[in-house]
């Protein structure tokens, strides 16, 4: 925490779960479920997951409240039939990741990810009790195989991720 703040140091050589990420920073969490359902994909997360349009997909939202503050709306899209069954599962107090991995073996080897900054909806300004603009992650997560397995996106209030690169000639 600098300045009375909570935020999550996001390195670019570095595959971390924000549960990792908040467990290591010692920050109190809380999670609440907005959405848990099976849907069909459409045109982008068939191309983004590399599946035929129209499958079926698991669509998990969540609100994530750090140090009792809201700062992240989190979706993740994963075709259904390789999770089936995971929606049983009690995503207010269990770790996605952890639950994948538990249930299925799955641990993702790869991530690629772009940050934009967005306008956020009405609903993700309430949600986030936030104004102005907030930063999107989205990307997609691969298995050993480099096989896509999840797009996810992430609002979050601009000021709970630093990004650190290193470069080197």
């Amino acid at each position: 925490m600098r300045n009375g703040q909570c935020f999550i140091e996001k390195k670019a050589t570095t595959l971390q779960t924000f549960t990792e990420s908040i467990r290591e920073k010692g920050f109190t969490q809380s999670i609440r479920v907005l959405n848990l359902e099976i849907i069909e994909s459409n045109r982008y997360i068939s191309r983004m997951l590399e599946i035929p349009l129209a499958s079926q997909i698991l669509h998990l939202r969540r609100l994530r409240v750090i140090n009792g503050k809201p700062r992240t709306i989190e979706r993740t899209y994963i075709c259904y039939e390789k999770v089936r069954g995971i929606e049983q599962s009690d995503f207010s107090h269990l770790s996605f990741y952890a639950e994948l991995k538990r249930l299925f073996g799955y641990v993702t080897m790869r991530s690629e990810e772009e940050v934009l900054i967005t306008e956020p909806s009405k609903e993700e300004r309430e949600l986030l009790g936030c104004e102005g603009e907030v930063m999107m992650l989205k990307g997609t997560t691969y298995l050993k195989d480099l096989e896509p397995f999840e797009y996810f996106e992430t609002i979050a209030v601009s000021d709970f991720f630093r990004f650190q690169s290193t470069q080197e000639l």
